[in-house]
């Protein structure tokens, strides 16, 4: 009788964790082995569909991975989306990215030699068996080494009857080193004798060899991608892991640019915005990083003056000019701009920004150094006024030439003398440089960096979307800010044990959520995938009567109930006690604030709609001291809710459900003329919950995604 990958010696449980089942739509399903606490190694061909090859980025369906749920009729392991694919250029291997990290499972190391002939190896796998389709345990066997090619090896069962089966392919071949694991290759065919429904005579399976593929592994997981230009015009592309700032990846273009370069700002993996000195301004497309390719293209006139400038990953380029030190910012509404209604029109920010470099650490931030000072400032909108400035550092900082972030509060300062050195700001966002470390006996590298200009590719973040339903239900939905793009869809299997009545997302694990009988929770998300959560066991506190609930990430709760317009200030992340977690209770409307959604869209900043229509922005400073202005007259009547999470990106579900996007181009400047609704991929479908919440840009700690 054949066994797929085990037979009637199904895997018990807990052991082989590392083992995923990948999921690439509904029918389609292969088995993979954890190599990263963000990423699974399995088959190419496992995110085929059939329409052409697998190429680096989102796949092509709806994927997901188990990991290290042996019995699929279970609860242990893991579930996560799979939001990116990194496939191999040679073999028929890729990477998916997860879209959260697996923190409790210990990955499989690579193997550091090469199999041998007659070697005995373990495959495990998902695949069919000889009497089940789809069986919903893992299976594991001994499988011995008949042939090593340079990038395959073939292998026969050990025992009679063990075979390679569908639903096997990528699936971990592994040898046992020293009591661990140690991964050798992926299943890649098989004649598949004696798999259920199969009538081949012929025996064996070919496997991947990956052993010899770390340097490949390491940089496509490592997470701080940086582009520069040299002197000569010529791309240089570095790779660096984060967590110990090991340089993975160090390569120049045999092209150059053609023109001569003035500041340029990567947009995302493969885009990148580079001015020259005649003020044009040319979209580089990377094309290949191994070797460096790249085409270019132009894209407007106009910058001359710009010397200086960085985006944020979530829409905002910012520019200063040179002389005057100015400060402009524009809009990007696609991922790769080509003609200037892409870019939208400059707004200026004020002069005095002499800073030497800037580079941005999250969304509407700015981080540059000026006269031995490391600076932060958060743009909260348009004009001189709408930004703010906190000093990280009073001295030290004189030396750097380029600052460079991904986000995620990661630093990197180039010094004249070509060395790249790393810091960790353990929040980016409090305003303080006190928590930023430094590793000055290990830098990135000592020398070499030489380039003109530097550039790191922002880690865009995932909007994050909660929202509960009649039954108390938590809702979570992951969407790209850029795209629009549904990542992450999923919904508790617990209730919060109350009616609600109003949600407001603190950050990124932390909501507020008022029950219609006047009580306040707070409620803990601990995991995603699938969405689980502890509240408060006792109520905050009573009186809560609040219908609408939102918070603007600055630290200012803000609430209607009945007709009164309440700020409220928020001390903690996770508020226990209101008397001193929720204070500085103040009325800002007092009567007459009858809106039917609200939302934040910035410090102090509120969205409302009215019933006749209106679109509102409001801006809050105080006991009867706001200002409104109206941004649209009518179409808004259908909403029955808002959410946003600042930066200009608005979102409207109506009565049937349907969430539709919109994009704000010059969110503060009072007028509604500037904003175009989008229909993101995704997003416009029925079913999003009644109360919805996004978490704001602001908040710490955030969810930034890393490829």
């Amino acid at each position: 009788m054949a066994r797929a990958v085990a037979g009637s010696d199904p895997v018990p449980d807990g052991e082989h964790g590392f083992t995923a089942k990948v999921m690439f739509g509904s029918e389609q399903a292969c088995t993979g082995a954890l190599v990263d606490q963000d990423w699974v190694l399995t088959a190419k061909n496992c995110f085929s569909d059939g329409t052409g090859p697998v190429v680096r980025g989102a796949p092509g369906k709806p994927t997901y991975a188990l990991i290290g749920r042996t019995d699929l009729t279970g609860t242990a392991g893991q579930e996560r989306a799979v939001v990116a694919v990194a496939p191999h250029p040679d073999r028929n291997l890729a990477l998916a990215r997860l879209s959260e990290p697996v923190t409790d499972i210990t990955p499989v190391g690579l193997a550091d030699t090469a199999p041998a002939d007659s070697e005995t190896l373990t495959v495990a796998g998902y695949g069919r068996t000889a009497t089940e389709w789809v069986p919903d345990r893992l299976h594991a066997a001994a499988f011995t080494v008949q042939d090593v090619a340079t990038t395959t090896v073939g292998l026969v069962g050990a025992s009679a009857g063990a075979t390679i089966c569908k639903g096997d392919a990528g699936g971990p071949v592994f040898r046992d080193a020293e009591g661990a694991p140690a991964l050798v290759a992926v299943s890649n065919t098989s004649w598949q004798k004696g798999c259920l429904g199969e009538t081949e005579t012929r025996d064996g399976a070919t496997a991947t060899r990956v052993e010899d593929l770390a340097a490949w592994i390491g940089e496509q997981t490592a997470d701080v991608q940086i582009f520069g230009v040299l002197s000569d015009g010529r791309l240089t592309y570095s790779v660096i892991d984060s967590s110990t700032g090991d340089l993975r990846a160090d390569r120049q273009s045999t092209a150059s640019l053609g023109f001569t370069p003035k500041a340029m700002a990567t947009l995302n993996e493969d885009t990148i915005l580079i001015t020259d000195t005649d003020g044009k301004m040319y979209r580089v497309d990377v094309t290949g990083t191994d070797p460096l390719t790249f085409t270019t293209t132009w894209v407007m006139n106009g910058w001359t003056p710009y010397d200086r400038l960085a985006y944020d990953g979530y829409g905002s380029l910012y520019g200063i000019l040179e002389g005057t030190d100015e400060l402009r910012r524009r809009t990007l509404t696609t991922e790769k701009p080509s003609s200037a209604e892409h870019i939208g029109r400059a707004t200026s920010m004020g002069t005095g920004f002499s800073l030497t470099s800037i580079t941005s650490p999250g969304a509407g931030r700015i981080l540059g150094n000026a006269d031995g000072r490391l600076l932060s400032y958060t743009i909260h909108g348009n004009g001189a006024e709408a930004w703010s400035r906190d000093d990280l550092a009073s001295t030290g900082w004189s030396g750097p030439t380029h600052l460079l972030s991904p986000g995620g509060g990661h630093y990197y300062a180039r010094s004249s003398t070509g060395r790249l050195d790393r810091y960790r700001d353990a929040n980016p966002f409090d305003g303080s440089g006190s928590d930023i470390q430094s590793f000055p006996n290990d830098p990135v590298s000592s020398s070499g960096w030489d380039q003109a200009l530097l550039s790191a590719r922002p880690w865009t973040g995932l909007m994050s979307v909660y929202g509960v339903n009649a039954e108390g239900r938590l809702s979570y939905t992951a969407l790209d800010p850029v795209t629009g793009a549904k990542v992450v869809s999923t919904v508790s299997a617990q209730t919060l044990g109350f009616t609600p009545k109003a949600l407001a997302t603190l950050n990124s694990d932390t909501l507020l959520v008022t029950s219609t009988t006047g009580s306040l929770y707070r409620v803990d998300i601990t995991g995603t995938q699938p969405l689980t959560f502890t509240r408060t066991a006792e109520r905050l506190g009573g009186g809560w009567s609040h219908d609408l609930l939102v918070y603007d990430g600055y630290g200012s709760l803000f609430g209607r109930a009945g007709g009164t317009w309440l700020r409220y200030t928020v001390t903690k992340a996770k508020p226990a006690d209101p008397a001193t977690d929720l204070i500085d209770r103040t009325e800002i409307v007092s009567s007459g604030f009858d809106v039917p959604t609200l939302t934040a869209t910035g410090e102090g900043r509120l969205l409302a709609t009215y019933t006749d229509g209106k679109l509102i922005a409001y801006t809050a400073v105080g006991a009867n001291d706001w200002s409104r202005a109206d941004l649209a007259t009518s179409g808004w009547a259908d909403a029955t809710s808002l959410f946003s999470p600042g930066g200009g990106l608005y979102y409207r579900r109506d009565a049937n459900g349907v969430v539709t996007g919109y994009v704000d181009t010059s969110p503060f400047n009072g007028s509604g003329t500037d904003i175009t609704p989008y229909t993101p991929t995704g997003t416009t479908s029925s079913g999003w919950d009644p109360i919805l919440s996004a978490q704001p840009h602001n908040s710490w700690p955030d969810n930034t995604r890393r490829f």
